[in-house]
């Protein structure tokens, strides 16, 4: 089966622009389980409970906040949060070319490869060369779901 592309874009640099896709370069393969009620085996429910009122509340009554302070909380709507979220241009910047040895493994969270895009596979398979027999590799920001990305 052929892999998807998780999303879209142009990597640019400078005056040039290269259509790519993005993939995947890992997927998460763990188990995840239930909790039940060893006597009957019935799924056991989680309640949310106020220990101010002293009693189970509704998930429709709870807000979201950061704690700014011991005790004293900022609390943002669902729509204040949207507006946060990073805006998705589809464009993969490249900040600076750098040494390979240059980046630590640490920093690395997630990991993508780039296709190009049909037409553009003769620019890129030129970046690819140009990182390759220099030794270095490209590092750039990007926004994904929501969330800017820097790789």
């Amino acid at each position: 089966m052929a892999a998807r592309p998780a999303s879209s874009g142009n990597i640019s640099f400078g005056l040039v622009s290269i259509p790519v896709r993005l993939f995947s370069a890992t997927s998460a393969r763990s188990v995840s389980f239930n909790l039940l009620h060893a006597k009957d085996l019935s799924r056991i429910q989680q309640k949310i409970y106020c220990p101010v009122d002293d009693a189970i509340i509704d998930r429709s009554e709870l807000v979201r906040g950061y704690e700014i302070e011991k005790g004293r909380y900022v609390t943002l709507t669902d729509e204040e949060l949207k507006k946060l979220e990073a805006h998705d241009d589809h464009a993969i910047e490249i900040t600076e070319f750098v040494p390979l040895s240059a980046v630590d493994p640490i920093y690395f969270e997630d990991a993508y490869y780039l296709g190009a895009e049909p037409g553009a596979g003769k620019a890129y398979r030129l970046l690819c060369e140009a990182l390759s027999s220099s030794k270095r590799v490209a590092l750039g920001r990007f926004t994904l779901r929501g969330r800017s990305i820097s790789s």
